[in-house]
């Protein structure tokens, strides 16, 4: 027997059967399925499942909260359930009716679901990011930019986002369930030397001889690749089902490719470019306008939105503007510091409480600073305490502040532990420094009004267990 075999069942048992469960992806800790029927979906037992931390529908979807092993969990869960990674997914995408109310939902799916496999690369290479930034001269001028051992690790870290368009197309293929070697292609165009040296020339140039293609760089891009792939799925299933079938194994592949080539460079690469330069142009705007305080409020109010499954819209902005400005200055740049508030709460819960409650809050805080696993924390302390709640707006906030008038910003991803302030470095030195000071005094901050504030009278957890019991 695999080792979350008894784990996966219960899953399936208490979501309606993996007759009702149309398609799966994860995190870095939830493991998100797609349902035909929520009436048929337990929350509660599902919640109850031992090595579930928590569950929830957020959208259309709905999400269990299993920790950083759900990357385990995942693959014998898609077995079991018949959810292969060759298995068609039957949706039914094209037989149901449109719903306006549920576009919102399935856009945030796709956007979620395809950059989901790219968070290792970008964390991989993010890492090489740093050390070059951290060893460099930018910050402890260790070793010179041009010896070996930096120039390697400035080709691996760049090398990790550059190629984000073929990267993502990846994702997107992987989805939509299509083709994933014309996806690739596909992407490869994108950032083909050709194409870049045309870009670079500035030189008029037009697809076929006769449709003009605009004059953009799509390196480090993902929103021209998930447009692209996004309808590379029904102009290949099209020429899929029509084509001949003595001719389908070239045919299918050569027709495809004619239509998405001009389709991509001259229609949905250019939206594409435009949606991501105008996301980037507004949160530029806004932290121009506002910075300070909105890295404030972000840093204050981010684990609720992390609990309610919220914050995966916001960081597809953060992506988005790593990819086109090479750093996040707003979203990724408060919600670090808020996860250094909730450490400095969760210690202060610890020194404040008694009995079962430091147990629970003791093992929380390793789970936490240690482990990078939140949502013990979030629901386990934050949303059951109002004071707790205080403590974290009030660390977070602070924090934030202080870092919106430093300037902080997030280059690379990294650690989500006590680690996490190095995902500053990667641009000057002087925003890792600023941030190490914005999230110690987040910490400090929250550890501080925790203590003084206190958490009530230890009975947080009691009355947990009182309204389980009531139930």
């Amino acid at each position: 027997m695999a080792k979350y075999t008894e784990f996966c069942n219960q899953i399936l048992e208490n979501v309606g059967g993996k007759e009702n469960v149309s398609s799966a992806v994860h995190c870095m800790t939830r493991l998100r399925l797609n349902v035909k029927d929520r009436s048929k979906v337990n929350v509660e037992a599902v919640r109850g499942i031992k090595g579930a931390v928590g569950a929830q529908f957020s959208g259309e979807q709905f999400q269990i909260i299993i920790g950083q092993h759900v990357s385990d969990v995942y693959p014998e869960f898609c077995a079991i359930a018949g959810l292969g990674v060759e298995s068609a997914i039957d949706e039914n995408l094209d037989k149901e009716p449109f719903d306006i109310k549920k576009l919102p939902s399935k856009v945030l799916d796709y956007i979620s679901g395809s950059i989901a496999p790219l968070i290792p690369i970008m964390m991989g290479a993010g890492f090489f990011k740093m050390f070059y930034s951290i060893l460099g001269s930018s910050l402890l001028n260790v070793f010179p930019d041009t010896s070996n051992l930096m120039q390697t690790l400035y080709i691996v870290g760049n090398a990790g986002f550059y190629f984000m368009p073929v990267f993502a197309a990846y994702g997107a293929a992987k989805k939509l369930n299509t083709s994933i070697p014309i996806a690739l292609l596909l992407g490869v165009l994108l950032i083909d030397p050709n194409i870049i040296n045309i870009v670079s020339a500035g030189e008029a140039f037009n697809i076929y001889g006769f449709i003009p293609m605009q004059l953009n760089n799509y390196a480090n891009g993902i929103v021209p690749s998930l447009l692209a792939i996004f309808a590379l799925k029904y102009v290949y299933d099209f020429f899929n089902k029509h084509m001949f079938k003595s001719i389908k194994v070239i045919g299918v592949p050569f027709c495809t490719l004619v239509i998405m080539i001009p389709l991509m460079f001259c229609v949905l690469a250019p939206i594409g470019n435009w949606i991501g330069l105008g996301l980037s142009w507004f949160f530029s705007t806004l932290y121009n306008i506002a910075g300070p305080l909105a890295i404030a409020l972000i840093a204050a109010f981010w684990p609720f939105l992390v609990a309610t499954g919220m914050h995966i819209a916001v960081i597809q902005i953060a992506l988005i503007n790593i990819s086109t400005l090479g750093y996040d200055p707003i979203v990724l740049a408060g919600s670090n510091i808020a996860n250094y508030a909730l450490m400095g709460m969760t210690v202060a819960y610890f020194i404040r409480t008694k009995g079962e409650e430091k147990q629970m809050a003791g093992a929380n805080a390793i789970t936490l600073i240690v482990g990078g696993i939140s949502e013990p924390t979030l629901f386990g302390i934050l949303l059951r305490n109002k004071k707790a709640m205080a403590t974290q707006i009030i660390g977070g906030f602070i924090g934030g502040l202080v870092g919106g008038f430093l300037g902080v910003a997030v280059y690379t991803l990294g650690a989500t532990n006590f680690l996490t302030v190095l995902q500053y470095a990667g641009g000057p030195g002087s925003n890792f420094i600023n941030a190490c000071i914005a999230c110690a005094v987040a910490f400090v901050a929250a550890l501080a009004v925790g203590i003084v504030l206190g958490f009530g009278n230890g009975d947080g957890l009691k009355n947990y267990k009182g309204k389980k019991a009531s139930k």
